[in-house]
């Protein structure tokens, strides 16, 4: 029964040159950040969020289990790529068990993979009365089956056990403060490796996206090793008259694009029926550090922006080693996030 079972939950996100963990102790009701921690892969080691070479990551993972003290080896992953597809369906009222077995049934209808290929799992969001009756609006979670293993094998060659996989944009909507849930708003995770987009309403995921433009992109664009040219974007110094104008010139471009994918995001999620516009855009991930983004976003989409505070409803905040809690802990959203995920299990 686990009476002697120590409560709590140790998120892990796999970006592009770092992995990140979090752990939180304690239950739904009480709950503190006891571990935050990250370490460094080699870049090729996952790219886009997919894990390429199982034993570097495999190394790290122990590594930094060692550097974080963390002795709870069941994890809560994180997964976010071109293959993690989320859709919203709607069904007729019936039970788990045959609600399952319907979705199974109808996936092609969502998802342009086949079945075969993916692994399907689902959320009633809410149920509401339709023209025929009692009807249930589900989340729709897929993910691509090969990306998946991968990261599955390098957790295992670590032993580490995944008891949770989740979407790592759902990650994010758990830092945010209760009275801000019930919002409509456009969260957008800047990290490394790529960038991931989700609208929320009513407390609930209503769109989601990976959108081709991350930190690595930008930092290709300009043909420097990515912490050189990262360093440089995020230095308040690069928005003075002192920066380098094509290093400037080069950022505005970059968020324009940015801001470009984002709007017409936006604007698809607004052709579906009853969507409310956002009424605020949240930054999270290391590219909220971006230097002079939020301000360029702002004025961009006309919408107002700010970076998500991930520790917002954690009381207790020890265990961050040496994270700067005004620069980094934005990095650390999605493992967080993933943390209190499995708080919910």
């Amino acid at each position: 029964m686990g009476f002697f079972k120590p409560a709590g939950a140790v998120g892990l996100e796999l970006d592009t040159g770092v992995v990140r963990v979090a752990e939180i102790k304690g239950t739904m009701r009480s709950f503190s950040l006891t571990a935050l921690e990250e370490i460094t892969i080699p870049e090729h080691a996952v790219s886009e969020g997919v894990v390429m070479e199982v034993t570097p990551v495999a190394e790290a993972l122990d590594e930094l289990w060692s550097k974080a003290r963390i002795k709870k080896r069941e994890v809560v992953l994180g997964i976010s790529n071109q293959g993690v597809l989320m859709r919203l369906a709607r069904f007729p009222k019936v039970p788990e068990k045959k609600l399952a077995r319907a979705l199974r049934f109808h996936a092609g209808e969502y998802f342009p993979i086949p079945l075969s290929q993916l692994v399907l799992d689902h959320s009633v969001i809410s149920e509401y009365n339709g023209e025929n009756g009692p009807e249930l609006e589900v989340l729709l979670v897929a993910a691509r089956r090969d990306f998946l293993d991968k990261s599955i094998q390098a957790l295992t060659e670590a032993s580490l056990k995944p008891v949770i996989i989740d979407a790592s944009p759902l990650a994010l909507m758990r830092t945010l403060p209760e009275d801000q849930l019930d919002a409509s708003a456009a969260l957008v995770d800047i990290s490394n490796g790529l960038t991931a987009l989700l609208l929320i309403a009513g407390g609930f995921p209503r769109f989601a996206r990976v959108v081709p433009l991350s930190l690595q992109t930008y930092a290709r664009e300009q043909r420097y090793p990515m912490d050189t040219v990262l360093e440089q974007a995020m230095s308040q110094v690069a928005s003075t008259a002192e920066s380098n104008d094509n290093a400037g010139n080069a950022q505005d471009d970059w968020a324009a694009a940015l801001a470009g994918e984002i709007r017409s995001s936006i604007s698809y999620y607004l052709a579906q029926p009853n969507a409310a516009p956002p009424d605020k855009l949240v930054l999270s991930g290391r590219g909220a550090r971006f230097a002079g983004l939020p301000e360029l976003l702002e004025a961009a989409l006309d919408l107002p922006v700010e970076i998500i505070n991930p520790l917002a409803r954690i009381k207790g905040q020890g265990g961050a080693n040496n994270i700067s809690p005004e620069r980094e802990y934005p990095d650390f959203a999605v493992s967080i996030g993933l943390a209190l995920r499995g708080l919910e299990a």
